[in-house]
């Protein structure tokens, strides 16, 4: 492909993209167990030392840092008659399936009472091997800027994001009416492992690898030429894109904010607002409802607008709506006329962020195409995972951090749980302050071949 070559795309009709949308809800349906696994199961029923929990998760987020930015690379390089990405959604979606239900189940293999030992590096195989696997999705994210063209990559991400936000509404769901049980039972039995708990891992992890084989099987072949470029050579060209390592940076910063917003939001409208019960499942259902319809308002932005002056005003609508979570400290925050509109302008926030990854890295990686002749979307996918990793694993222990913070000031009400579910507003816009500050000076997501 030269350099002044153009892609090849076929029609982008709205089956193909609702197609290729729709993995993402298995996927986010069958991984919302990791966090189940990891915390609940192996801390509070099989009695794993919680640091040795937090060392294996380190663990898995190394994994999948290598993973991903490796398997992005290789499928880049691959060729066979069913292209580049295929032949590793296919392998690598069951293999992810298998893993995690050895992960969430380790006593049907193990025996009722395992060796601590034993079920530490149970842990370490399967969290690094499910991670590992999840790569799967670098191999298919890789697919966006090979079968769409940077005008319909939008709609496509909305699509993604509604999927996404499905399968995350019927994981929260499941966890208040099923798992509740769940845990229960397991608590009074650590010995018998339920039976709901292992048809819902193997129902969802079918639903996983149906969908994700559906669009495998549907998506045409990719229409790019074979690359043989040298791995080093290749991290050369990434570590020389300086805009790459900027947003790569951006999103980094970012996932402060974004994470304890998405952390903090459910405990925050159940501890302070004190909202149960069917209420809490009513309010959660909102919260998913107002995400998806904020999608096609956001991608109607950045249709009209851009996408960097898009993502300047989500930016802008979460640093003036996150900070009033310090009503918490106030009794009539408990009220639900403040509750339902404070979970619905933070939801039409984190509609505007999310968005945003699936669109960026594919524009990025054309961008790069128009300058070197070649598209190679897998490693432009892959590489941002190892910084996005170490910031993700980092915010998560900030998170933690900002949860475990005591009552530091004297408010009628507030010794019933931590301060950090009042202030983690102000400290979520702070952040994004900052991102704002800096996107704006340094970033760049608009390219004049746009226009063409």
């Amino acid at each position: 492909m030269s350099n002044n070559e153009e892609m090849f795309y076929e029609k982008s009709t709205e089956k193909k993209m609702w197609n290729y949308a729709s993995p993402r809800f298995g996927i986010s349906l069958f991984m919302g167990f990791v966090d189940f696994a990891l915390i609940y199961l192996y801390v509070f029923v099989y009695g794993l030392d919680s640091n040795l929990v937090g060392t294996g998760a380190m663990l898995g987020k190394f994994a999948i840092a290598i993973s991903q930015f490796f398997f992005g690379w290789i499928s880049d390089h691959t060729h066979t008659r069913f292209g580049r990405r295929k032949p590793y959604i296919f392998i690598m979606t069951p293999i992810l399936a298998v893993s995690l239900f050895m992960l969430t189940l380790p006593t049907l293999f193990l025996g009722s009472e395992p060796e601590e030992s034993k079920i530490f590096i149970w842990l370490i195989i399967f969290n690094c091997l499910t991670q590992a696997a999840y790569a799967m999705t670098t191999v298919y994210h890789s697919w966006m800027p090979e079968q769409f063209p940077v005008d319909k990559r939008p709609k496509v991400s909305t699509y993604q994001n509604i999927f996404n936000f499905l399968g995350t509404a019927i994981v929260v769901l499941f966890s208040m009416i099923v798992l509740t049980g769940v845990k229960k039972d397991l608590e009074d039995d650590p010995n018998t492992i339920p039976t709901v708990l292992i048809i819902s891992v193997l129902i969802f992890g079918l639903i996983m690898i149906g969908l994700t084989y559906w669009c495998a099987f549907y998506q045409p072949v990719e229409k790019t030429p074979d690359y043989k470029t040298k791995l080093i050579d290749d991290l050369k060209i990434i570590l020389k894109n300086k805009n790459l390592l900027l947003v790569c940076l951006l999103q980094g910063i970012c996932s402060f904010a974004w994470a304890i917003t998405s952390s903090e939001l459910i405990p925050f409208t159940d501890e302070v607002l004190k909202i149960h019960g069917n209420v809490s499942i009513i309010v959660s259902v909102i919260m998913i409802v107002c995400m998806i319809l904020s999608l096609f308002f956001w991608k109607k932005q950045i249709e009209t607008r851009g996408k960097k002056k898009t993502l300047i005003s989500v930016f802008l609508f979460a640093i003036i709506v996150l900070p009033f979570s310090m009503l918490g400290f106030f009794s009539f925050s408990t009220n639900l006329l403040f509750a339902i509109p404070f979970v619905i302008l933070v939801a039409i926030a984190l509609g505007g962020w999310y968005i945003f990854p699936y669109i960026i890295y594919a524009d990025i990686a054309e961008d790069d195409q128009k300058k070197t002749g070649e598209l190679k979307a897998g490693i432009y996918s892959g590489f941002p995972a190892i910084i996005l990793n170490i910031f993700q694993a980092f915010s998560l222990k900030f998170t933690g951090w900002i949860l475990s913070l005591k009552n530091i000031v004297n408010v009628p009400g507030t010794d019933e749980f931590s301060i950090g579910l009042i202030i983690w507003g102000p400290i979520a816009s702070v952040i994004l302050i900052i991102s704002l500050i800096y996107a704006k000076a340094f970033i760049k997501l608009d390219f004049n071949w746009e226009k063409q």
